[in-house]
């Protein structure tokens, strides 16, 4: 007899195996589709329900159509030619553009980018008999990021704005190269706010002659890292009177300024009075004390004893590696520079325009 010792034969594998990977993947792709569309429905939904909103406040919201695409990367929420118009009570003013766009990522609908196109009609209440304005931008986006409490962080970015007066032509900012804007709400409610500012140059006739024949029309620079405390008292109804009468105040903690002769920087804190002018003090770093005050003479700003005081100010002032410190003030309507009065402050609006409240958009986390 003969035995067979060769190994038996091995089993044959499943190949159900091979297959494991791209049943998965299909019904990975079948579920995150379904979610997609349920969600696009919800924010749809809820786009509605705050246009419905907004209406019974007061509001006229009208558009051609409201849309939600973007699958299967995220989701945009477009609005074509939308137009707002707030009541009397929050200010009356009207926007319309050719389209609004909003785009959230899948997993952080906490997170929002508005776009805005161009270009956008504005209508604002004003004691100027021409209140209809027309902006225009390269690019225009505001992002918005809520938690539980609201809308916790914002920021904006602004490039090649332009912004004149509709009816009669009037340029009011002839070009704005690029602006960034980030804001935070903080504990002991506080308002942080960032601001960069570049290439600002104001339309022909926005300045005074003497403060244009001193500095010009354009701002190379102006940035800013500013607090506001008592952010609440602001925020509920935008009145600057009772947010004063609260204690609010405006922390700078830092500024810079690029304006023609005037390179400054500075810290400070700065209020309103009861008539709602500004004042406070800042401590201001003036770089180049000799050419500022040589365009402060030469365009009108201040006389030539004023100059004169306001040079023998510098000499005396502490010196320090950025440049010589002097105070920059706000007091009883006047604006002073060290000892000099170099302009009036005049008071500022007691209500400020009201935008109206943002959705409240799905949160994927709270699903």
């Amino acid at each position: 007899m003969i035995r067979d010792f060769s190994p038996p034969p091995a089993p044959r594998r499943s190949r159900l195996g091979l297959f494991v990977p791209f049943i998965a993947f299909g019904v990975l792709v079948v579920v995150y589709g379904g979610y997609w569309l349920w969600m696009s429905g919800e924010i749809h939904k809820t786009t509605e329900n705050w246009i419905a909103a907004r209406e019974s406040e007061g509001y006229i919201v009208s558009l051609d159509k409201v849309s939600v695409g973007g699958f299967p990367f995220r989701f945009t929420v477009t609005a074509r030619s939308p137009e707002i118009i707030a009541p009397a009570d929050d200010g009356g003013w009207r926007v319309a553009m050719p389209r609004l766009s909003a785009t959230a990522l899948p997993y952080n609908l906490s997170h929002w980018i508005v776009a805005f196109a161009s270009p956008a009609e504005i209508d604002l209440q004003t004691s100027e008999a021409d209140g209809a304005l027309l902006a225009t931008a390269d690019n225009a986006r505001v992002s918005l990021a809520s938690g539980r409490a609201g809308t916790t962080r914002a920021g904006a970015e602004l490039e090649g704005f332009r912004l004149i007066r509709r009816e009669s032509g009037e340029v009011l900012v002839e070009a704005l190269e690029e602006l960034v804007l980030a804001t935070e709400v903080e504990a002991q409610d506080q308002l942080r706010i960032r601001l960069e500012m570049r290439g600002l140059e104001l339309g022909p006739d926005q300045l005074d002659a003497r403060t244009t024949n001193a500095f010009g029309r354009r701002i190379e620079l102006l940035r800013t890292d500013t607090t506001l405390t008592e952010w609440s008292a602001l925020a509920s109804d935008a009145n600057l009177a009772s947010w004063s009468a609260v204690g609010g105040r405006a922390e700078i903690a830092m500024a810079e300024l690029r304006w023609g002769s005037a390179a400054l920087g500075g810290e400070g804190s700065v209020g309103v009075d009861s008539v709602l002018r500004p004042e406070g003090r800042l401590s201001v770093i003036v770089e180049e004390p000799d050419s500022l005050v040589s365009a402060l003479v030469s365009g009108g700003v201040v006389g030539t004893s004023d100059g004169e005081a306001l040079r023998l100010a510098l000499m005396m002032a502490p010196r320090r590696d950025e440049g010589v410190s002097l105070p920059f003030r706000f007091q009883q309507g006047g604006v002073f520079l060290g000892p000099v009065r170099i302009g009036d402050a005049e008071p500022l609006t007691g209500n400020l325009p009201s935008a109206p409240q943002m959705p409240d958009l799905p949160d994927a986390d709270n699903e």
